[in-house]
């Protein structure tokens, strides 16, 4: 199998790309694997557009956020008290009743 790669050139922020090499640097223990953790960080970034288009294979009509405002938004709204404080009355009563 041949593999093709291209070799590209970027402007990051200093301090990010400090940071960024510092995390490839703990985790490996040498900075060899840079590109390849840049690859892997730009495949995940692909991930839901390649779901996408496996689902419009498949013809299933699913419609995949794009941004995580988005999945904010498209969340339930609640309907009765949040489960923190169901939880917080019911540990109440069960300390009442002297149950452990």
């Amino acid at each position: 199998m041949v593999v093709y790669l291209k070799k590209v050139s970027l402007y990051i922020d200093e301090e990010l790309w400090t940071k960024f090499k510092e995390v490839v640097l703990r985790k490996h223990g040498t900075l060899r694997k840079l590109s390849s953790e840049v690859e892997s960080l730009l495949q995940e970034s692909l991930i839901d557009e390649r779901i996408g288009k496996v689902f419009e294979k498949m013809d299933l009509n699913v419609r995949i956020p794009r941004s995580p405002e988005e999945v904010k938004q498209s969340r339930p709204k609640l309907r009765g008290p949040p489960s923190e404080t169901l939880i917080r009355e019911m540990r109440g009563r069960r300390i009442v009743k002297g149950i452990p």
